[in-house]
């Protein structure tokens, strides 16, 4: 084995949609971890496997350009699979030939199984393209010889897979997800660039270890891009509306930010309740339904065993979050929500990238 590579996936706590517009929020980095091995390849091309989507030993070559050729072989639904790895790939080798590194073909074996749920048949909201672009990327720093646990490195690694990431995503996406797999913990994130234009880096916040979290399943999976894309069109056909809610939302966001930093259970749980409605309010306006009936059930149930509850992420489908004072509160929710039928994911705070 030549490298191995990991990172973790991320749980919005506060700040979904105003973040991009330049509003601060709040992320953690989660123990369910896209992993990336780089092994010697017995053959004279370069090798990609991806178990989880079925590709085994993908053969392709590299031009000179820094771009992947893929065998005449290799099949359009293959290529179509391996669509966000390439353009990833290229974007980071880029990289590595500025500065003037070279590698012999290479195996290079992607794992993001810990992002799907083989006993709900889904894929998970934590993350999973992210995860794997920086996992990824720190697999070829750390071939070429740098240390991805050096800080300096460290920060090159986040803005170079949030280039990469855009990249694969059309220019979509704030980073915060990218912020979160490449730096572990707890992070306070805000789009904006600094005076050399670049993206600011993202602030590491103390992990708050009273405040218990229960991560719960809505039993589908949303899109993303279909959500963001809608509250787009509400920015567009009527931009007053949005601006208003945009605001409300950043005062929120802002607010539960410091809460968290302070360790202040009454306002953090004010404004988690807060921005759930503003949330809803944006669904409402916008006719995307970021506050489903299954979530608005999930936060009935949390809220009657005394915590607060809101969507982590675009919202209607995947996850939400329940929060709780202590542990022993966390355990009353928990079986609430077991007796409501609902399904609650057993994961952590990643303290560590």
């Amino acid at each position: 084995m030549l490298v191995e590579t990991q990172a973790p996936g991320k749980l919005i706590l506060i700040g979904e949609y105003v973040v991009l517009e330049g509003a601060p929020s709040l992320v953690c980095a989660v123990d369910r971890y896209a992993k990336v091995k780089i092994s010697e390849s017995e053959t004279e091309y370069y090798l990609v496997s991806a178990p989880s989507i079925d590709i085994e030993n993908v053969p392709f070559s590299i031009t000179s350009n820094g771009l992947i050729l893929f065998e005449n072989s290799v099949d359009m639904l293959t290529r179509k699979k391996l669509s966000f790895f390439k353009t990833t790939f290229e974007y980071a080798w880029q990289y590595c030939k500025s500065c003037r590194i070279t590698f012999n073909p290479f195996k290079i074996v992607i794992d993001t199984d810990a992002f799907y749920s083989a006993e709900l048949n889904t894929k998970l909201g934590f993350g999973s393209s992210a995860a794997l672009t920086v996992a990824l990327v720190k697999a070829l720093f750390k071939l070429s010889g740098k240390s991805p646990d050096d800080l300096e490195e460290l920060n090159k690694i986040f803005r170079l897979s949030l280039a990469a990431h855009k990249k694969a995503q059309g220019g979509l996406g704030s980073g915060i997800d990218i912020a979160a797999s490449s730096m572990g913990g707890v992070l306070e994130y805000r789009v904006g660039i600094n005076n050399r234009a670049e993206q600011l880096l993202p602030e590491k916040v103390k992990v708050w270890e009273k405040l218990k979290m229960l991560v719960v399943f809505t039993g589908s999976s949303e899109s993303t891009r279909k959500m963001v894309a809608g509250v787009g069109q509400l920015k567009k056909e009527k931009p007053e509306i949005y601006k208003q809610l945009m605001s409300d939302l950043e005062t929120s966001s802002v607010n539960g930010c410091k809460a968290y930093k302070k360790n202040d259970i009454s306002l953090f749980f004010k404004e988690i309740k807060n921005y759930n409605d503003l949330m809803s309010s944006l669904g409402e306006k916008s006719g995307m339904p970021i506050i489903s009936p299954v979530h608005q059930k999930i936060s009935e149930v949390v809220v009657q065993s005394g915590g607060v509850y809101k969507p982590s992420g675009a919202g209607s489908g995947d996850i939400g979050i329940a929060f709780a004072e202590n542990a022993e509160q966390i355990i009353v929710v928990k079986k609430a929500i077991e007796k409501s039928g609902f399904t609650w994911l057993d994961v952590k705070i990643a303290s560590e990238h």
